[in-house]
């Protein structure tokens, strides 16, 4: 490594960065690495930021599409509220004492893993109905987003406002996201937080016994001290494709699952594979879910 000078020859402009990459990819990466103290310059980070740049395009693109169906709130929209509202609460703290790269790791845990990996995942079965709960989040992270990337939110902000979805003529011009402690469930978060250690382990053991997620299993059985997340069993069955859980008590955190299978759980298990083929025929052919279709199937 060496220090960068004019005599060396080694300065990178940031006009070159922004020709390069853009203005939005060079404050992200000033706010995510700069401390206020000396850093190195690496180019291979601006992958990074790209990927995350996509995932907030995904996460836009994914609520377009989706139909404003109404429904009570269930418990992971609660989840997911109450972490966003904990999230609006600590990025204005941390705006506040000017640490922007606090910012970026707060809001990079919550859009990949919070929103992305985990809340879209549970909810793909009945994502028509969460659409209040994700365009609520969408349009506040664009507000929480925009100091650091005033010209990706803008444009996003404009495309929304065509569409009327938001009324103010700029995100810049938009009221800052104001969270409500109501919303903030900090039991429901430490509960959620178990849930996927739980999940985590059962996709464990089923790489393990090298049974795919396709195929339903008759239960899972975690062992655990001072365990209380028995109204999260839905969920759990859910991501882990088990017909029931189980709890017991033990000291030491363990998940066990069912592995046999007898004729009524292949027969689910082939039935989903058949549905999944079909379900991409028809996403081939351009169809919608209103689209009736006749259907013939060969097989042995």
């Amino acid at each position: 490594k060496k220090k960068m000078s004019k005599s060396l020859g080694n300065i990178v402009s940031p006009q070159d960065i922004i020709s390069k990459f853009g203005r939005d990819f060079l404050r992200y990466y000033l706010a995510k690495f700069s401390k206020g103290d000396d850093f190195s310059y690496n180019e291979n980070e601006f992958k990074d930021i790209s990927k995350l740049f996509i995932v907030l395009a995904n996460i836009n693109n994914y609520v377009n599409q989706l139909s404003k169906t109404k429904s009570k709130y269930k418990i992971e929209d609660k989840w997911i509220l109450s972490k966003f509202n904990s999230l609006i609460k600590e990025c204005k703290e941390s705006y506040n004492n000017y640490k922007f790269y606090e910012v970026i790791q707060k809001l990079e845990d919550f859009v990949v893993s919070d929103l992305s990996r985990r809340y879209i995942k549970i909810i793909r079965d009945r994502a028509d109905e969460t659409y209040d709960v994700l365009n609520e989040i969408r349009t506040g992270l664009l507000m929480l987003f925009a100091p650091i990337t005033p010209f990706i939110t803008e444009k996003i902000w404009q495309e929304l406002k065509e569409k009327k979805i938001v009324k103010e003529d700029s995100v810049h011009l938009a009221a800052w996201p104001d969270y409500g402690n109501k919303k903030i469930d900090s039991k429901l978060e430490h509960s959620f937080n178990k849930v996927f250690e739980i999940i985590e382990k059962g996709l464990a053991e089923r790489d393990k016994a090298g049974i795919g997620l396709k195929w339903p299993l008759a239960k899972i059985t975690i062992t655990s001290e001072n365990l209380n997340v028995n109204d999260l069993k839905e969920i759990i069955a859910r991501q882990l494709n088990v017909k029931s859980v189980e709890f017991k008590t033990g000291k030491e955190f363990s998940v066990q699952l069912d592995t046999k299978m007898n004729y009524e759980l292949e027969a689910e298990g082939y039935a989903r594979e058949l549905a999944r083929h079909i379900q991409s025929e028809r996403k081939k052919s351009g169809l919608e879910k209103k689209d009736v279709i006749e259907l013939k199937i060969k097989t042995d």
